[in-house]
């Protein structure tokens, strides 16, 4: 039996993606479309925030997820002898449509989430995944 362990750097690396992404896309990008969709104003938003509780436990589900991911592409490298940015490319955007998409749109078919707002948050996660794909793919 194999065991694979990922390059912990590399998921560290990874894991940051997801953090610069998201403070340019919920923030110049889309940010105030964003606020109007979830039907907030910045000063709501900052009223009840803790940003090392906000940001830090965002980081650790990062970490997860490049830590996952790099499975996932060990396990398509397995599979289909693939390695580099293309391969993790395509193990990250099966992941995304095969996960986050199926179980994000539960999300706004039952809690009555707008759909620009789960295809903005969907967009969000596929260049997150891609870009965490890409890191992973080549880092290997």
């Amino acid at each position: 039996m194999n065991t694979y362990s990922p390059d912990l750097l590399a998921v560290l690396v990874a894991g940051l993606v997801p953090m610069v992404v998201g403070a340019v896309w919920y923030g110049p990008l889309f940010g105030k479309k964003w606020l109007e969709m979830i039907g907030k104003t910045e000063d709501e938003i900052k009223a009840d925030f803790n940003p090392l509780k906000a940001y830090g436990i965002s980081f650790i589900m990062a970490l997860v997820m490049g830590y996952v991911l790099a499975h996932v592409l060990q396990a398509w490298d397995d599979a289909y002898a693939m390695t580099g940015w293309a391969a993790g490319m395509q193990g990250a955007f099966w992941s995304w449509l095969g996960f986050v998409v199926t179980i994000g749109y539960q999300s706004m078919a039952w809690e009555g989430k707008k759909l620009g707002l789960f295809a903005m948050n969907m967009a969000y996660n596929l260049v997150v995944l891609l870009g965490m794909g890409t890191i992973l793919g080549v880092w290997r």
